[in-house]
C-alpha cells in the first residue's frame, strides 16, 4: 500500500467514523429534546478566515430553556452535520448557514451558502 492510499484509506475511515458518531448524538438529542417537549431546534452557523462558529440556537417551543451542556451538544452537532455537508467552508471568505431540525419527524434541512470573491481584471496596453 502506497503512502497516498494509506492515507486515503485513513481518511476514509475517519470519515466514516464520524458519520456513525453523528448518527449515535443525533439518537441521543431526539430522546432527551423529545422529552423536554422541543418540538423545533434551528442552528445558525457561520465561518470565515480559517475559523467558524454556531452564532445562535433557536429552540421551538421558545418557552423551552436548554441546560448549557445540551445547548452545547446541540451546537456541536449543528456544526458537525453542517460541516459534513460542507466540509472546509470557514476558510478564506467562509459561508454560513441554518440547519433546521424538526425534532417531532426527525428531519433535518440544511440552507447553506459559501461567500466568494469575484475578480473582472482587463488590461489595455498600446493604445
Amino acid at each position: 500500500m502506497t503512502q497516498a492510499t494509506d492515507f486515503y484509506a485513513q481518511m476514509l475511515e475517519s470519515q466514516r467514523r464520524a458519520a456513525e458518531q453523528r448518527v449515535r448524538t443525533r439518537a441521543a438529542l431526539l430522546v432527551e429534546l423529545r422529552a423536554l417537549g422541543v418540538t423545533g431546534i434551528e442552528v445558525q452557523y457561520e465561518g470565515y478566515g480559517d475559523s467558524g462558529n454556531v452564532e445562535d440556537v433557536v429552540v421551538t417551543p421558545d418557552t423551552t430553556t436548554l441546560t448549557e451542556e445540551l445547548r452545547r451538544r446541540v451546537e456541536d452537532f449543528g456544526w458537525d452535520f453542517a460541516y459534513a455537508l460542507s466540509p472546509g467552508f470557514e476558510n478564506n471568505e467562509g459561508g454560513y448557514g441554518e440547519l433546521t431540525w424538526s425534532i417531532e419527524t426527525d428531519k433535518i434541512d440544511v440552507s447553506h451558502s459559501n461567500r466568494y470573491i469575484e475578480t473582472n481584471a482587463t488590461e489595455h496596453e498600446g493604445l
